[in-house]
């Protein structure tokens, strides 16, 4: 069995446009006899979970999303990620109108595991 490695520059450069590679960012890679694995390892601002009551418009979401930002940039935050439920179509086009960028190509289960 190979050790993990350091992604090399070539590597990074096949899998970027799928894999929101920003200053945070590592790539590791094993290689092994049916080839390489790679996995991206960040240090994310996460905004999540958010909790809305029931009865808030879009525009009070927006609003509060906003302040957010703001209490984030000033702390030097440059990005954030969050959480849509797959459900919730008309947050989902009002996050993508003013600039949220979808970073799953799927539906998908979100984990954590304490190490």
């Amino acid at each position: 069995m190979n050790r993990i490695r350091l992604a090399t520059t070539e590597e990074i450069e096949s899998i970027k446009s799928t894999s929101d590679l920003d200053a945070t960012c590592s790539v590791l890679a094993l290689d092994a006899q049916s080839g390489t694995a790679f996995a991206v390892v960040r240090t994310p601002v996460e905004v999540d979970p958010v909790y809305f009551p029931e009865n808030w418009t879009t525009r009070l979401k927006a609003m509060f999303m906003r302040d957010v930002e703001t209490v984030l940039s000033a702390k030097g935050a440059t990005s954030y990620y969050y959480n849509i439920k797959v459900s919730d179509t008309d947050w989902i086009n009002a996050v993508e109108s003013w600039g949220g960028v979808r970073t799953s190509a799927a539906e998908e289960f979100r984990f954590k595991k304490l190490l």
